[in-house]
Order: structure tokens, then C-alpha cells, then sequence
């Protein structure tokens, strides 16, 4: 995972990951001006590697 600073969210397909998930549809337009749905919010806590 690259942390992106001036991003406002991310996303990752690993549901594991997350220490606490709430299912939910949110759209998501991507830089093609075309829209996906996330299927959930949560939080991930990680160690990073330096």
C-alpha cells in the first residue's frame, strides 16, 4: 500500500484488512469520469516499513 497524501480516501479489495468495516453503496467516479461503488467504509491500521 502507497500512501497517497493528497488523496481524500483509498481503496483495497482485502476486506481482512480492515479493523472495523460497515457495509454501504457509494459511488466512486474514477478519472474517466466513469463510476464504481464501493461496498463498504471502514478503517485499516498498519505498521509502516522503513
Amino acid at each position: 500500500w502507497l500512501a497517497d497524501t493528497g488523496a481524500t480516501s483509498h481503496m483495497t479489495p482485502h476486506r481482512h484488512w480492515f479493523k472495523n468495516y460497515s457495509p454501504c453503496r457509494i459511488p466512486v467516479c474514477l478519472a474517466d469520469n466513469s463510476v464504481v461503488y464501493a461496498i463498504g467504509t471502514g478503517s485499516v491500521v498498519f505498521q509502516p516499513l522503513l
